[in-house]
């Protein structure tokens, strides 16, 4: 297996194999949006539509990929996981030979290395945002271009658009990538008509729902705005293009300059135009800021290379608490706990409604069947609806428990007056966060 590979190849695939490894001994249900993404792929797989038996805010690869992984082997959260490792684990050696192509092996391993222990990757490689297929997808197309493969580059682009449209912000980076290797003009050709193309077919298949859903929605939702873990995990990022533009400086290698500021440009200009700013939305800069960083590993600054380093630990340090809220088995305990205590307090044919992160779990666990199919419980999508539509439907279908988290709902004055009139609370559970488990009055 390893006959043909150089000793920094060798290196990066048992580093990277090395922390899959670990991480799939860590494997466990974390307070993500993942539990959502799982059991609408499940249900799907057992005969549901996107955008017309339910709400759903992205376009469908991501959860079609998953659908079709249970369809095969079965649902489990295991499988869901692992394709979320395999896509961030194959995106570093990806972002390896990419590097590879403008400059030594030896300056593409220490690159790949810094990102392989970077915060993000360490606490986010194996949650499922969708965001890991999304950068497989987009680094394989850049890798594709590099080849001299243009037409299957912007296939392989088009495809990480509908893992997530946020891919499409990417595009000015690739272009810059591909600078120097011409074909730009063919690319884009080639990307407008698979992209159109794409798009038309699933307007086809969903009807307007899909435009409703995926994009309109995503104009007119309110806001929700958290900049402090972007700072918190993209500060070692943010170090890394200021050294890479000091260098380019130095060099007078205005190219190097350019690709150095481009993504902290990005993720800026995102920080300020998206209206939800979760950290997992800016995954796809960190290879282009490795990219520029790769260069600085070709100069003789050997010093910054241990700054690097140290930056490294320093980060690494500053979010103790988000790697181990993350990596941390212990924190899935409620989870189970509630599992558990649902399934024994209400009958099979009984629906559920609630918090989205802890309801779809539930759900996809115990089998239990969410209320109107709202998987997508989140307030901003349930305003979007209108807040009276949703708690008609609700009052109609009566679920059997509701699982309310913090005054998550409550504070919708008619979801209130629903689960003051109709139910009693049965359970509390302290954690992050905290759950009131309400229980229909019979």
């Amino acid at each position: 297996m390893f006959g043909k590979m150089s000793f920094w190849d060798k290196g990066i695939f048992l580093a990277t194999l090395s922390v899959a490894l670990i991480k799939i001994l860590l494997l466990h249900p974390t307070f993500s949006d993942e539990n959502f993404y799982f059991n609408v792929a499940k249900n799907i797989a057992e005969g549901l539509t996107p955008y017309k038996d339910f709400f759903f805010a992205h376009p469908p690869l991501q959860v079609y990929t998953l659908a079709l992984i249970y369809k095969v082997f079965g649902s489990s959260f295991f499988l869901g996981k692992l394709l979320s490792l395999f896509s961030s684990s194959a995106s570093v050696l990806f972002l390896y030979f990419i590097i590879k192509q403008i400059c030594k092996d030896e300056s593409a391993f220490f690159s790949c290395l810094l990102f392989l222990f970077s915060p993000p990757f360490l606490a986010f490689s194996s949650i499922s945002y969708g965001m890991w297929e999304t950068m497989l997808f987009l680094l394989l197309s850049i890798l594709l271009f590099l080849k001299k493969k243009i037409f299957f580059s912007a296939i392989s682009f088009a495809i990480a658009i509908f893992f997530r449209y946020i891919t499409i912000f990417y595009l000015p980076l690739l272009i810059l990538v591909f600078w120097k290797n011409g074909k730009n003009s063919r690319f884009l050709l080639y990307l407008s008509f698979f992209t159109l193309l794409s798009f038309l077919i699933l307007l086809k298949l969903f009807g307007m729902n899909y435009v409703n859903q995926t994009l309109i929605y995503h104009i007119s939702k309110i806001s929700v705005q958290s900049p402090s873990q972007y700072l918190n995990m993209n500060i070692f990022f943010i170090f890394l293009a200021i050294i890479s533009t000091f260098v380019g400086f130095l060099e007078k290698n205005k190219f190097m300059i350019l690709l150095a500021l481009s993504p902290l440009l990005l993720d800026i200009f995102l920080l300020f135009s998206l209206k939800t700013t979760f950290y997992h939305y800016f995954l796809l800069s960190l290879p282009f800021y490795l990219i520029a960083f790769s260069k600085v590993f070709d100069f003789r600054y050997v010093f910054l290379k241990f700054i690097a380093i140290a930056l490294l630990a320093v980060c690494l340090f500053i979010n103790l608490n988000t790697l181990d809220f993350y990596l941390n088995p212990a924190y899935s305990k409620n989870f189970y706990y509630l599992a558990d205590l649902i399934k024994s307090n209400t009958e099979k044919n009984d629906t559920i409604f609630g918090e989205p992160v802890a309801t779809n779990y539930v759900s996809f666990v115990t089998g239990r069947k969410i209320s109107c199919n709202y998987f997508d419980s989140y307030v901003q999508h349930l305003i979007f609806e209108g807040a009276e539509k949703f708690v008609e439907n609700l009052k109609k279908e009566r679920p059997r428990v509701i699982i309310e988290a913090e005054d998550y709902y409550t504070k919708i004055e008619k979801f209130k007056e629903l689960v003051n009139e109709n139910y009693f609370v049965f359970e509390k559970i302290r954690g992050i966060p905290n759950y009131l488990i309400y229980k229909y009055k019979i």
